[in-house]
């Protein structure tokens, strides 16, 4: 082969690694999956007119939020059950009480999803203070 195959050969080597390793690090992170299972308590709270009481209560939701039901499956997610958010445009203006969480973060600190469907970062500390959904 000529130098110049040789060269094409190792850009297209190079272009394909990125792209490999792009994607690992562009993978969904724990805020997406909170934010599935954000989808999912909200969807059987406006079914059922209250907040799911187990693991299986998601079981209908898996094809449209796989994330967030593999997580709350695997432990991962920890949700606080019999809690619930409000409708659309209802849980914007919910409390900021936490409804699920990493399961870590009340020891070491992490994700957190709040009534209001909005996530953040909380220490070990600050999950401990911040009040849990009802």
């Amino acid at each position: 082969m000529g130098r110049g195959v040789l060269l094409l050969l190792g850009v297209f080597a190079l272009i394909g690694c990125s792209e490999s390793s792009r994607s690992v690090t562009d993978s969904p992170g724990t805020d997406a999956t909170l934010r599935e299972v954000g989808g999912m308590i909200q969807l059987y709270s406006g079914e059922h007119k209250k907040g799911p009481k187990k693991p299986t209560d998601f079981a209908k939701y898996e094809n449209g939020y796989p994330l967030g039901y593999q997580a709350v499956q695997s432990g991962e997610v920890v949700v606080v059950w019999g809690a619930k958010v409000g409708g659309e445009g209802e849980a914007a203006s919910g409390p900021a009480d936490v409804i699920a969480y990493e399961k870590k973060s009340p020891t070491e600190g992490g994700w957190v999803l709040l009534q209001n469907l909005k996530t953040k970062q909380m220490t070990a500390e600050e999950f401990k203070a911040a009040p849990k959904a009802k």
